[in-house]
């Protein structure tokens, strides 16, 4: 691993398989993901952008050890096990009501952490747990609420206090703000930033918001049907996109930076390609306005330029 890198992904595939028939024969696979590769360096955000269903979401639980990865390995910084992992590596998602008990008290569900891996109990516990809720910016009162008592922004507090209760190391944001209003969604990422460098905690940020990413990420992983096109700096490449895929993801949003000169491109069009049948060659051709006939055989390749790395084009003539 790379000084430095809390993980380091090595040509991670994730696939299901297709099972048919009484008996339930494998007759194939999808291929959610495909040949990933990159380090996440300690203390840094990393975005990881794309429409849905290209592999986000099934990357960063691969990352939990809630998916098993096919093929490459997932590699932490001295080792983690099962356990260890469930400790140092926290998941914040998109819904908080979905994904808080609705039965516990907030005390008991901010505290559930402390008492299943024995870290502390009793008194102990519920100072930890309210000092959690003061550093989410909760009053201590919230100790005995339930969830649906809370506003939305107030659960996603909670949801960030209970994986803040393990002291992890990683904790992976999958649309931890997609939901919420635009102030709330700026006073939560305000509260993240404000935590990482508190603790030190890095951040895989999962989002389909390029306006956000800019906002929130350091850098920038661009994916599309299970691959990555593009990863660098997210002000390199949110000023100055280099793979076709990425210039019309950006066209298709707000524009982050009003002064960004980005090369004109079509809106994107039609639908994802499916991964369980993805196009040959470069998996974005069949939607590329860029596309040559030659695009069907390219071998998908990281091509380095400097600090930065996308996928080989033939629109960008990388070979």
């Amino acid at each position: 691993m790379p000084d430095g890198a809390l993980f380091s992904l090595r040509d991670v595939s994730v696939r299901y398989p297709i099972r048919r028939g009484f008996f339930q024969r494998v007759v194939g696979h999808v291929g959610a993901v495909e040949q990933v590769s990159f380090d996440l360096m300690r203390g840094e955000t990393l975005a990881l952008v794309g429409e849905s269903g290209c592999g986000k979401s099934t990357l960063g639980r691969a990352m939990l050890r809630l998916e098993d990865v096919s093929e490459g390995t997932i590699t932490a910084d001295g080792g983690m096990s099962r356990r260890e992992i469930a400790r140092r590596v926290q998941v914040v998602f998109q819904d908080p009501l979905g994904s808080l008990d609705p039965r516990w008290r907030i005390g008991d569900l901010i505290g559930e952490g402390l008492d299943v891996h024995g870290i502390v109990r009793g008194a102990a516990r519920d100072a930890r747990v309210r000092e959690l809720l003061s550093q989410v910016e909760l009053p201590t009162s919230a100790f005995y609420k339930f969830p649906h008592q809370l506003s939305g922004g107030q659960q996603q507090r909670v949801a960030i206090a209970r994986a803040l209760a393990m002291r992890p190391e990683l904790i992976v944001l999958d649309e931890a703000t997609s939901a919420l209003d635009v102030s709330v969604q700026a006073q939560i990422l305000n509260l993240l930033k404000d935590l990482q460098a508190e603790y030190n905690l890095t951040y895989l940020f999962i989002s389909h918001d390029l306006t956000v990413v800019g906002q929130f990420a350091d850098r920038v992983a661009v994916m599309y049907v299970g691959r990555i096109m593009e990863t660098g700096s997210t002000t390199e490449v949110l000023a100055s996109p280099r793979h076709p895929y990425t210039r019309a993801l950006l066209a298709s949003s707000l524009k982050v930076d009003p002064d960004a000169r980005i090369e004109t491109i079509p809106l994107l069009t039609g639908d994802v390609p499916s991964p369980r049948n993805p196009p040959s060659g470069c998996r974005f051709r069949t939607r590329c306005p860029l596309a040559q006939p030659d695009c069907a055989s390219l071998t998908h390749r990281m091509v380095m330029t400097g600090s930065r790395e996308t996928a080989a084009c033939r629109a960008n003539n990388d070979h």
